[in-house]
């Protein structure tokens, strides 16, 4: 089947079946390249924030992960601008057959439960924040979704 097709059937499941925490959609005419909105979850310095992530699909797909981007700025381990590091979307550790709604799921979970162990990739100065001294890095994540994600 070609990457279009599975795309299509994602998209279809999403439609028909929306999940809670998120949506998404295909940006214009461009199939390959969607915009999700993840809501954040309550008693998290998340809470209340709307934070806009892009999705690219590879030609590859469903065979290689999507490349998925954080589009505003947040304090997180697992999140850079350019990059979200999460299992799911790691071409060694990708399963085919994973959906769009599998790691948009993940991706919400992550942001209550970063993932920090010894083989995750994280950025290491937030992590030992998030580690250390939990109540700074909850005020900064805290002001930063205030900042750019309210509103």
């Amino acid at each position: 089947m070609a990457p279009m097709s599975w795309i299509m059937i994602h998209l279809r499941e999403l439609l028909r079946f929306p999940a809670s925490g998120f949506s998404v959609r295909p940006v214009g005419e461009d199939i390959y390249e969607w915009q999700a909105m993840v809501l954040n979850p309550p008693k998290s310095p998340y809470e209340g924030g709307l934070f806009f992530i892009s999705i690219h699909f590879p030609p590859e797909y469903p065979f290689r992960p999507p490349r998925v981007s954080w589009k505003m700025p947040i304090s997180h381990p697992n999140i850079d601008k350019l990059c979200v590091f999460h299992p799911l979307l790691v071409t060694a550790t990708w399963r085919f057959g994973k959906t769009v709604k599998d790691f948009l799921q993940a991706l919400h979970d992550m942001l209550v439960h970063p993932m920090m162990e010894e083989d995750d990739h994280f950025l290491e100065d937030v992590a030992r924040m998030c580690l250390l001294e939990l109540e700074r890095f909850e005020k900064k994540a805290r002001l930063i979704t205030e900042a750019h994600a309210m509103n």
